[in-house]
Parts: C-alpha cells; structure tokens; sequence
C-alpha cells in the first residue's frame, strides 16, 4: 500500500507538470488582449532595443578584440593547463552519465511489475445510450459524452485529454512502469463501464481517469482524485 501511495504521488506530480503547460495555452486569449492595449508600448520599446542592441554589439567587438590580444599572450604551459582541465571536465561529465543511466535501469527494474491504466476521459463523437452507473445499479446514464471545448482554443475536452493522456504514458514509461491506454485515438466508442473493466481485466495498481471539465469562471481549479488499488 505504501509503494502504491508513493506512485500515486508521483503520477499526481506529472499530471499536475502536465496541467500547467496546458492551462499556459487556455490564457492566450487574455494574454491577446493585453497585447493589443500595448501595441504602442511595444514599439517604443522595439526602438529602444534597437538601440541597446547596437551598444552591446559594440561592447562584444570590443570584448573580443581583447580576448583576442590575451589568448596571443599565453605561453604553451598554459595551453596545456587549459587542455588538461577540459579533458577533466569531459571525464566528470562521462562518469555523471553513467551513474544517472545506471540509477535509471535501477528505477525501471524496480518498477517494471506496477501496472496503470491511463484513461483520457470522452470522445470525438458521443454515445447517448444508457448504461447502468455502476455494476448492479439500476439506475441508468449515457455511455460516454464528448465533453467541453476550449473557449479561446476551440480544443475538445476529449483531445486535450489525449494529449495529457499520451505525455504521461510516455513518462510513467521512462520511469519502468507497465502503461495501459484504453484509448490512443478520438475516434473510438467505448463506454465508461467498458474503459473500468479494462483497468479491471489488467489488474492495474492505478487507475488513472483524465478530464478537463468547463467551469463559467478561471479562477476555479478542480482537482484530480486518483484511487490506487488496495492489494
């Protein structure tokens, strides 16, 4: 249970990693708009870089031009100096390599028995046939909707949860875990209770289910609940 809670905490590290490039992309519109009041702004400072462009390619000529005059000034013990330093420096780099690679194969083997089914929540098109909202209920809900859509990016909830769905695979992966897709595509049908008894069938450790949900205002942040199994 402690190692499940442990993955837990690393797959909510990710998610939310992966939730804030993507909430980067929803705020292009205000950032637009701020632009546009700007734009005058933005010109005076464009002339003004202008400027500080040319002075600080002066200094760099400058600069270099004496480099230049101190590099012709050393003797050949220096030369050498230099080359032994950097040939230390290549070796510390190779032996860094080689203990985060060993660390890494350490990481994967240690992990390689966990399973997580990773499921982007929706669809392209719906399903507005009813199935029971839990085994034996007999209360009844559509099989799977196609979710919300961006405002500023006309993104469909069911893509954006694709592309969080397919970065965090290829993470858990890299980290030795066993990942399980119930979808790789948008043009799928698979209905919620059928994308459970995948995770089921799998006897996944963790269950992840991804979505995006509309809210009426930004300064709401839901949050994400994960489930392991209690094996």
């Amino acid at each position: 249970m402690k190692k499940n809670k442990k993955l837990v905490i690393v797959i909510l590290i990710v998610l939310i990693a992966i939730a804030g490039l993507f909430m980067f992309k929803f705020s292009e519109k205000i950032r637009y708009n701020n632009q546009v009041k700007n734009e005058e702004n933005n010109e005076i400072i464009a002339v003004n870089e202008s400027i500080s462009e040319n002075v600080i390619e002066d200094k760099i000529e400058n600069n270099e031009e004496e480099k230049n005059k101190e590099e012709n000034n050393k003797d050949g013990n220096n030369v050498i100096r230099n080359d032994n330093t950097e040939e230390s420096i290549v070796d510390n780099t190779n032996e860094e390599n080689i203990e985060n690679k060993t660390k890494g194969e350490n990481n994967k083997e240690k992990n390689n028995k966990k399973v997580i089914v990773i499921d982007p929540g929706h669809q392209r098109r719906g399903d507005n046939s009813k199935e029971p909202i839990g085994p034996g209920a007999t209360e009844q809900k559509a099989k799977v909707t196609t979710g919300a859509t961006g405002v500023s990016t006309g993104q469909t909830e069911a893509e954006l949860n694709l592309k969080v769905g397919l970065i965090l695979q290829k993470e858990l992966e890299s980290r030795g875990y066993s990942v399980i897709m119930t979808r790789t595509t948008n043009d799928v049908n698979i209905s919620n209770s059928q994308r459970a008894e995948i995770a089921n069938n799998a006897n996944a450790d963790v269950f992840v289910r991804i979505h995006a949900d509309s809210v009426d205002t930004s300064s709401v942040v839901r949050n994400v609940n994960i489930m392991p199994n209690s094996k």
